[in-house]
Formats: structure tokens, C-alpha cells, sequence
């Protein structure tokens, strides 16, 4: 394990579900709640579908008190919230709002409980809302809806007192090309920088604590491996709109939809280091897993080889399915740490095909340098080989 790195759970704790089956969150459907109000207003029973929600929304914020302290106690010190913590919340056609919850503030002194909590024990957090956010899509009740969800996850995390900053990333993917509700997407550097221009149209829609926490991150198909969104959402979104997204880099995405530059492979390595200086002076949160052996692009139970040392200072949450007995192998890794070597699908599973020769440089000519980012430029330059 490298003395700079922190390991991050994501959601829920294989540890706490082994020790009692009962422990993990609580959902509701619409279909469920609708139910259940339906009883409700007949007079069937004398308890309302809100109070049901209420209840279940209370025992999702004392489980993640109770995951935080399990975090402490295991030398974890970061924590990705569940995007479920309160469910149907942000459906328009239910009406619904915390604040008008009988036991609205039950809520907020849990949610305080897990701030105090995390402060205590030194633990950082984030979030990451569902696929389905989409704010580069051109369907404006799909961008509604994400700057809905995208304003009550910030909301959530204020109340729990975590700071406007990259030091409590909200992280989502750009998902325009591959998102079922979206028209067919142009992929030449004119559509690229049109996605850039209206994801940055909806995130300038976003409540304060939204536009101070959004970090971006690369995908697994699609447009936007490593490179691409390196040089669309950090560098030509910071040129045109004085905006340089921060990039969350994942390791089994860049092996499922790698980069080239130049006609060569860009590495895990100069990917990680890129996207690192995106982050100016905040710790980057990085994802990473394993791919499954019959099913590459997901998630395998235990990674194969540890997190490479690159020496610098990183947060990884581990979205292996072993949850924290996988973050335990990683920390007690007895082997010496290398460069981890891609997993070996299957013969009977189509090879992933080679990455296409991108256009990067000539594009890159075409923008101009931002005094404010020189040094991300210079690093870029420097770690991709590219002379502007």
C-alpha cells in the first residue's frame, strides 16, 4: 500500500451485511408509495405513505453513521454516499419535500450526526448520482431533471456541513453519446466541443453548491476516454468558458475504452497524472476496480494486482463488489506494488478492438492557452508528448 494513498468504500459494507443481513438501505417505488398513500386516503390504515418514507429515510442516515464509525475502525478514511439515501424525493409528480416532513427535523440532526461523525474520524466524503444525469443532453426535461437531483445532492451534503469544494466531489459522467434518451451524437471535434458547450450551459443552471463540487469522469465506451474529455471538459471548456472541470480518472474504464495520442496508447500512468493536476490543490478522488474475467467491463470481487505507486496523493474509492474486505486485500498487499497488467478476457468473448487514431493534436493547436491553467498545460504537454 502506498503511504499516499486513502482508500475510499463505496455505499455499503460487505463486513456489517455478513455480520447481520438485515443491515444495508432501504428503498421505496413510486409504485409502492402510491400504494401506500392510496390506503391511506381510503382510511385502510392510519399511517400516511410519507410517514413509511420518513421511517425508511431515517434508518438509511443512521446506517451510514453506523458504516462511517465501521470505516474508522478498519483504517478507511473516505466514504462515497449512496445516491439512494432518500428515495423519491426528487420525483415532481409526488409533491414531495424534506422540509415538510412531520419528522423533517429528526432528519437534519442525522444529517449533522453524519458530518460530526466523519469530521471526527477524518473521513472524506463524495457522491455519485445515477447514469442518468445527463446535463450535455438536448432534451431539456432530461437536464431539469439532472439539475434537480444534481441541487438536492448538494443540498444533502451541506446540511451534513461538508465544504463548497472538490474536497466533497459530486462526480458524473458526460454519458450524452451512450444515454438511451438522447439523439445520435456527432464525435468529430465540432460535436465534441457542442457537448462540452451545453453541459456547461446546464451546470451554469445548478445551485452554488452543485457548480463548486462537480467533477467529471471517463467512461467506458463512447467518446469519452481519458484524452477526449482531458482535452474537452478540462481544457477547452476552461479556455472558452473559464471553466477547467476536474476529472475523476477510472482505471477499468481507461482499460475498456483507452486513449491515443499520436498513433500511441496513452498509459494508466500518464492518464492518472493528467487528470491529477486537474484537481489544483485538492486531494483527487479516482476509482478503482478489476474487470470480471467472463464479463470485462464489470465489476470483479477482488482486483488481481494492487493500485500501481505513483507516488502522489490520491484517494481511491474501490468499486470492487467485495466492498471493504477488497479495500482489506488492498491494504495488506504483501507483494511489491507494479503497474497492474490488464485482465484477460475469455477467448470466447470478442476482443476489444483498438483504439482509433484520435485528431488530439491538431485539435489541441486550435485552442488557445489560458494563463490561469498554464500549468495544466505544461503537464499535459509534458506527460502526453504534445508540443502546441
Amino acid at each position: 500500500m502506498s503511504a499516499s494513498y486513502t482508500y475510499g468504500l463505496v455505499c455499503l459494507s460487505e463486513k456489517l451485511k455478513k455480520q447481520d443481513k438485515t443491515l444495508g438501505f432501504k428503498a421505496m417505488t413510486r409504485k409502492s408509495f402510491l400504494h401506500w398513500r392510496d390506503k391511506h386516503l381510503s382510511g385502510q390504515n392510519n399511517f400516511s405513505a410519507e410517514t413509511l418514507l420518513e421511517g425508511r429515510i431515517l434508518h438509511n442516515l443512521r446506517f451510514v453513521k453506523q458504516v462511517l464509525k465501521h470505516c474508522a475502525i478498519n483504517d478507511i478514511f473516505h466514504y462515497r454516499l449512496s445516491s439512494k439515501l432518500f428515495p423519491l424525493i426528487t420525483d415532481t409528480t409526488l409533491n414531495l419535500s424534506i422540509e415538510h416532513f412531520d419528522n423533517f427535523n429528526s432528519i437534519k440532526d442525522e444529517l449533522q450526526q453524519i458530518g460530526e461523525t466523519a469530521k471526527e474520524h477524518g473521513i472524506t466524503i463524495s457522491i455519485h448520482p445515477d447514469q442518468f444525469n445527463v446535463l450535455a443532453s438536448k432534451r431539456s426535461d432530461v437536464v431539469q431533471k439532472t439539475i434537480r437531483e444534481l441541487n438536492f445532492h448538494a443540498k444533502i451534503m451541506d446540511m451534513i456541513g461538508l465544504p463548497q469544494s472538490y474536497a466533497a466531489p459530486i462526480n458524473i459522467h458526460p454519458s450524452v453519446t451512450i444515454h438511451k434518451s438522447t439523439q445520435e451524437e456527432k464525435t468529430d471535434d465540432e460535436g465534441l466541443r457542442e457537448i462540452v458547450d451545453r453541459f456547461y450551459e446546464g451546470f451554469k443552471q445548478c445551485d452554488e453548491g452543485v457548480r463548486e463540487r462537480l467533477v467529471v469522469e471517463n467512461e467506458d465506451k463512447g467518446c469519452w476516454n481519458c484524452a477526449n474529455l482531458f482535452m474537452y471538459f478540462h481544457n477547452y471548456c476552461g479556455t472558452k468558458h473559464s471553466h477547467f472541470f476536474p476529472l475523476t480518472y477510472d482505471n477499468l474504464h481507461d482499460y475498456c475504452n483507452p486513449s491515443s495520442l499520436q498513433e500511441e496508447n496513452v498509459t494508466q500512468e500518464q492518464n492518472v497524472r493528467a487528470f491529477a493536476g486537474t484537481w489544483k490543490k485538492d486531494v483527487p478522488v479516482f476509482h478503482y476496480s478489476w474487470g470480471r474475467e467472463d464479463k470485462f467491463r464489470s465489476h470483479a470481487d477482488f482486483a488481481a494486482e494492487n493500485i500501481p505507486d505513483y507516488d502522489m496523493e490520491i484517494t481511491w474509492e474501490c468499486e470492487l463488489k467485495q466492498k471493504d474486505y477488497a479495500i482489506e486485500q488492498l491494504q495488506n498487499w504483501k507483494d511489491e506494488i507494479k503497474i497492474a497488467p490488464k485482465p484477460k478476457p475469455k477467448a470466447k468473448i470478442k476482443p476489444k478492438p483498438q483504439p482509433k487514431k484520435q485528431e488530439s493534436p491538431e485539435v489541441l493547436k486550435k485552442l488557445q492557452r489560458s494563463d490561469k491553467r498554464d500549468d495544466v498545460y505544461t503537464a499535459y504537454n509534458h506527460v502526453y508528448g504534445i508540443n502546441m
